[in-house]
């Protein structure tokens, strides 16, 4: 009887604490859509670097408008040609000091980013400060825009 007692102890422990996690999974969505957000992210800089076109047109939203650290405006047309083309290319992307802010159906992602790339044949800016919006439509996260500053050293 002691052994049965205590395997329905252990039982209902593990019950609620499983059931815990659970509902702390539940309150807090804006951790659930970060990570997703950051997935996607990642996802992103894979398909440039390699010029996926597929995965680019999945990631970005039809009426996407991004800012180059030099002022240029791409759309998502504009950006999956450059790609494909070879007129920008990028041999490595990371990210750090990374923060996404979740407001609903939207997000908004900022961080660094260290590029090591060259676009129309001209190195793209090391050292970026970037801004990105993602919203959900049609119940997937895409990208509608960013907006890249480049990080000038004041000596």
């Amino acid at each position: 009887m002691r052994q049965i007692f205590a395997i329905a102890v252990v039982a209902f422990s593990a019950a609620a604490i499983a059931s815990g996690q659970e509902r702390g999974a539940i309150r807090d969505p804006g951790r659930i859509v970060e990570q997703v957000i950051r997935k996607l992210d990642n996802e992103r800089i894979q398909a440039q670097i390699h010029a996926d076109a597929a995965a680019l047109k999945r990631i970005y939203a039809d009426d996407f408008i991004g800012v180059g650290p030099s002022g240029t405006v791409r759309t998502k047309p504009q950006v999956i040609s450059d790609f494909t083309s070879g007129d920008l290319r990028f041999q490595s992307i990371t990210t750090d000091d990374v923060r996404v802010r979740v407001y609903g159906n939207a997000a908004v992602e900022t961080g660094l980013s260290t590029m090591n790339g060259q676009d129309r044949g001209n190195a793209v800016p090391h050292d970026t400060r970037f801004t990105r919006v993602w919203v959900k439509q049609h119940g997937r996260w895409r990208l509608v825009a960013n907006h890249y500053s480049s990080i000038v050293s004041h000596q």
